[in-house]
């Protein structure tokens, strides 16, 4: 093993056995100058700069024990770390933070995204809804389905059409602002609370043709919607109705 002195950059042979003492500080046989063997430690003969020890005889190995430190010889230190290329501690966590931030940011981004295909997760939408942040916005409107509220909801067959059955229900916007018209997702029951059939209908399957569906739906305003769905028989006893 071999350290390199900051200063005058003379290298010295060491041994583990003399790094481990005093936790590697050493004085430069050559120069003097107070370092840390362990900052400066290379398992061969270093690249850059380096210049071997003395031939004069009176030049000993570097000194190895008990050296004291000053603070001028920290401050000294860190300069020529600065000086090798070696980053200060204080750029180093600067640039683990920016590093950090990055990360967040790219977690983030991608969270938005692909926040439609994440909400549809029960439990992402669990939890999202339960933090408050369920709220987004879609073509300038408020979309916050939590915010729309069913008034009444009714299913009975077709009085004149077999096989037909008339869903009928009215719902209202809670929000603060206006929202963007929900998707209403539908869902037959059987007797076991099971789902018997299930679809999706947009703003357009369930508004009049001539409703601006870009208007979205006002602050406190009832809307009555009617439907007719196809009847899946005698097992559909029960109906779910869900915003999306």
């Amino acid at each position: 093993m071999f350290t390199r002195c900051p200063q005058c950059k003379t290298v010295h042979r060491l041994s583990a056995k003399l790094v481990s003492h005093s936790n590697g500080l050493v004085q430069c046989a050559q120069c003097g100058r107070v370092f840390s063997a362990l900052s400066c430690l290379f398992d061969e003969w270093p690249a850059g700069r380096a210049y071997g020890p003395s031939k004069d005889s009176n030049t000993a190995p570097p000194v190895i024990g008990t050296v004291k430190k000053t603070k001028g010889d920290a401050q000294n230190h860190a300069a020529d770390d600065e000086a090798d290329g070696v980053p200060p501690a204080k750029t180093r966590l600067a640039w683990g933070l920016v590093a950090a931030l990055l990360v967040l940011l790219t977690i983030a981004n991608t969270a938005w995204t692909f926040r439609g295909p994440l909400l549809e997760n029960p439990v992402i939408n669990g939890w999202v809804t339960q933090a408050g942040w369920l709220q987004v916005e879609q073509d300038g409107l408020l979309k916050d389905p939590q915010q729309i509220q069913l008034v009444s909801r009714d299913i009975h067959t077709h009085p004149t059409r077999s096989g037909i059955l008339v869903l009928s229900l009215t719902f209202v916007n809670l929000a603060q602002r206006t929202q963007v018209f929900p998707v209403l997702e539908v869902t037959l029951l059987d007797a076991a609370n099971q789902p018997v059939a299930q679809r999706k209908l947009q703003p357009a399957d369930y508004l009049r043709p001539d409703a601006d569906i870009q208007a979205g739906l006002a602050v406190d305003v009832f809307l009555p919607v009617l439907l007719e769905l196809a009847d899946p028989g005698n097992q559909a006893v029960g109906f779910e109705i869900n915003f999306l």
